[in-house]
């Protein structure tokens, strides 16, 4: 058996070879890895099986739970890390200008492997370190020195050289702040005022992040710094902004009339849900990026609702169906609907939710007497359940009487269950 020892491994290789990587992580994982602890994993800005999340995480307890890292195709910083009496062993990968970093300290024997890597450092407490540049050849500290020294020549710069440089250095955003500099480009107004954000910006930096989020699904600030890709959107803006014409447009009343009429908001073009719940209630949806409790409420309350009038389904692969965006645009009369079919398709689930008032009254009375949720993810709790059967035996015992009679509540049973509320 390899004898074990403390490692510790740095090396770079290009994110197209991420595929060899996983491999590797596999392996030292297979061969380091305690049933009584298992390794902890953490994603961030993540793409799982093609779905992206800001934050994944998972526990690997055996060499099953591996193939874990095979559902991982993009990340922004990817660790994980296994605690023990004797040992605390890290895989930290991180990816910069297409490039992932791994550092990798453990407890174990030699990986061989290392072939993956375009260059890496290898230091254990047994052997000599060694070094590997775009091969399996492993090269001693002198003969890297050699390489080294024959690739560092020192480069002469004459002063038209040191000119020229000058006149290529372009001021980068990157280097003060980044939301600044583009508002201030985009609006010719002042970002900071005093020492201090001016209105303006604070609103247009709100508008711009939750913009960002809606468009992409992406957080736009990590550890409180704009992202890459959030600054890369942000430089986008620049590029993209309208060109002014010089020449001034001579327009009537009756052109800026025609603009206003034609110039209607459409919840569609970003998200309806968002739109709706802020005009109803004057609060804001999404603050620091993510979702409010009250907005969550709003929204769960309205899918119940509609589910139970209409019947039919919310959401399709994710999305609001067309029928609950034309019902969440009736809730602030945006547009009247105009389709008679659905019209009367809406009549008809009417009709149909009187046989679902039953339901819809112990539901009532469970979540009044309770406090507890009687309907998750659109199916009953089993708290719900139970309490339901409990009402219909003790009801049983009491009267000697069905609840129920052709698939409805009696009104018996109806008047037994308002009487608990008003007892309780």
């Amino acid at each position: 058996m390899p004898e074990e020892s403390l490692r510790e491994i740095i090396g770079l290789v290009k994110k197209s070879r991420w595929i060899q990587v996983k491999k590797f992580i596999k392996v030292v994982i297979e061969k380091t890895i305690k049933k009584e602890a298992g390794y902890y994993l953490t994603a961030l800005d993540v793409s799982i099986n093609g779905k992206n999340k800001s934050k994944y995480n998972a526990l690997i307890k055996n060499k099953e739970n591996i193939k874990e890292i095979d559902k991982i195709s993009d990340f922004s910083h990817l660790s994980l890390y296994q605690t023990t009496q004797s040992s605390n062993n890290l895989i930290d990968l991180s990816q910069i200008n297409g490039t992932i970093i791994v550092l990798a300290k453990y407890l174990g024997p030699l990986v061989e492997n290392h072939q993956v890597f375009d260059f890496s450092v290898h230091l254990d407490t047994i052997d000599e370190p060694f070094f590997t540049i775009g091969s399996s050849k492993k090269i001693n500290g002198s003969e890297f020195l050699e390489i080294i020294n024959k690739n560092t020549k020192p480069i002469i710069k004459t002063k038209k050289d040191i000119l020229k440089n000058k006149a290529k250095q372009v001021k980068d955003p990157e280097i003060g702040n980044v939301e600044a500099f583009v508002f201030e480009k985009l609006t010719n107004k002042k970002a900071l005022w005093s020492g201090s954000e001016t209105k303006s910006f604070q609103n247009w930096k709100l508008k711009i992040k939750n913009k960002y989020r809606i468009e992409t699904g992406k957080i736009p600030y990590y550890k409180e710094k704009p992202t890459k890709q959030f600054t890369l959107y942000l430089k986008n803006l620049i590029n993209k902004r309208p060109i002014k014409n010089k020449k001034p447009i001579i327009t009537t009343k009756k052109d800026i009339l025609k603009k206003k009429s034609k110039q209607v908001k459409d919840p569609e073009i970003f998200n309806v849900e968002v739109f709706v719940f802020e005009k109803l209630t004057n609060k804001k949806a999404i603050w620091s990026g993510s979702e409010t409790k009250s907005f969550q409420n709003w929204k769960l309350k309205i899918k119940n609702k509609y589910r139970i009038e209409t019947g039919k389904i919310n959401y399709y692969k994710e999305k609001p169906t067309k029928q609950f965006i034309l019902y969440l645009r009736n809730l602030i009369n945006i547009k009247p609907i105009k389709n008679k079919k659905l019209i009367k398709n809406l009549n008809k689930n009417a009709s149909k939710s009187n046989k679902q008032s039953n339901k819809v009254l112990e539901k009532k009375i469970f979540e009044t007497l309770t406090g507890k949720k009687a309907i998750w993810n659109e199916s009953e709790t089993k708290n719900f359940k139970n309490w339901k059967s409990m009402r219909y035996k003790i009801y049983e015992n009491d009267t000697g009487r069905d609840p129920y009679y052709k698939g409805n509540l009696t009104q018996n049973f109806k008047k037994f269950l308002k009487n608990h509320i008003k007892n309780n």
